[in-house]
């Protein structure tokens, strides 16, 4: 048997719990989009290092 809630959420309830999960999503997108950044600059420095051991010679 589900739970019935006994009182219907007000106003401020719906209203604070829409914003809660909007903050929320807007707070994911941005660390994807950071992780996603951070990974494209990471990878420029890998392929950089790569760069510069193949011209020394010390790239096995």
């Amino acid at each position: 048997m589900s739970y019935i809630p006994q009182t219907v959420p007000t106003d401020f309830q719906i209203l604070f719990g829409f914003l809660g999960i909007s903050l929320l999503l807007l707070a994911v997108w941005f660390f994807f989009d950071w992780m996603e950044r951070y990974a494209e600059k990471k990878e420029r420095e890998i392929e950089k290092e790569l760069e510069e051991l193949d011209e020394t010679g010390e790239l096995y």
